[in-house]
């Protein structure tokens, strides 16, 4: 596995770019908020795989998060994540759970940094209602405490459902935390049907004002040094009054991308494609992108990478918020 000393290094040496890689539209739930398991099922041939890998490689990208689908099915995912290794790549994954425990082993094996697993409630029947399978969330433990036994880096990944919102985040952070032992990150609900990432997430009436308090009881329990994978500054900027500026805005199609199953490189989810990365041609990242146009975490978190390496309050700011959570660096 490449060392943190060596992503440490191509950190400070300006390589601070994520990309959100949709390598496959195959899954095994059929998850309420997401649209993906509509799709026809495809996924990305393990050659073009490599392609994409040493583009990002090449554009001073530093993280690449396997996603789909559920990125556990495509079946050379192993050797997507050992690729991308060797190119000095730090891997992340999410998983929604309904998987094969050797799977587990085998990304590790692989060099995988990070494991995150979705859960979306404390309650069985409400995980299975929102997955569309049943015993979803006893998978989801099971993948959970055998991932932390392999001493993989792994946090538990939570959309913020309209249930969770009324009966209280307090709860599943407490039992993500002390239960499971593992930190907890929240995914922020969004709608999203412009290009080949659909979500269907979005909040209205008084289900958004619940929302709000969640947020804010997120922030409080950060503050207070629970393990949450969510930025300060980020949670902050979810909450501040209008008119207030941003800690740090969103650079999707600079420092962030989203990339599907077919090498077509876009901005987020939100913004049509810039081009594919199979096809011959310029493929140039976009400059001087400052988005506040939406908040899904997925580009705008990734995106104060950049901004912290010029910004020493932002950065010190956030290695603090960050101190609950180092295990997943460090």
């Amino acid at each position: 596995m490449v060392s943190l000393a060596s992503l440490a290094l191509k950190f400070l040496r300006g390589h601070c770019r994520t990309a959100v890689y949709a390598i496959t539209t195959q899954c095994n739930c059929k998850c309420v908020m997401c649209g993906m398991h509509r799709n026809p099922q495809e996924f990305m041939p393990l050659e073009n795989v490599g392609k994409v890998l040493k583009f990002l490689s090449e554009n001073r990208f530093l993280i690449v998060y396997f996603t789909g689908g559920e990125p556990t099915l495509h079946p050379h995912i192993a050797e997507a994540v050992e690729m991308a290794d060797r190119l000095k790549l730090a891997t992340t994954l999410t998983t929604n759970g309904n998987l094969k425990l050797e799977k587990i082993e085998e990304l590790k094996e692989a060099g995988l940094h990070v494991l995150s697993v979705s859960l979306d409630h404390w309650k069985p029947e409400i995980c299975e209602k929102i997955r569309g399978v049943k015993g979803i969330m006893e998978k989801q433990v099971e993948a959970i405490a055998y991932a932390k036994g392999l001493g993989l880096k792994v946090y538990a990944l939570v959309y913020l459902n309209p249930h969770l919102v009324l009966d209280g985040v307090e709860k599943i952070v407490e039992y993500v935390n002390s239960s499971l032992g593992v930190p907890i990150g929240f995914c922020y609900p969004a709608q999203a049907d412009i290009n080949t990432f659909r979500l269907h997430g979005e909040f209205r009436g008084n289900l958004q004002e619940k929302l709000r308090e969640s947020l804010e009881t997120i922030l409080r329990l950060k503050r207070a040094g629970y393990r949450i994978t969510n930025t300060g500054s980020y949670l902050e900027d979810l909450l501040r009054p209008p008119g207030r500026k941003v800690n740090f805005y969103c650079k999707g199609g600079e420092t962030a991308v989203y990339i599907d199953w077919h090498g077509n490189l876009y901005p987020c989810f939100l913004k049509p494609k810039m081009f594919n990365l199979l096809e011959d041609g310029e493929h140039r990242l976009q400059d001087n992108v400052e988005c506040d146009g939406c908040y899904i975490n997925c580009f705008r978190e990734p995106s104060l990478l950049s901004q912290a390496l010029k910004s020493p309050r932002l950065l010190f700011k956030e290695a603090a918020y960050a101190l609950p959570t180092r295990e997943l660096i460090f």
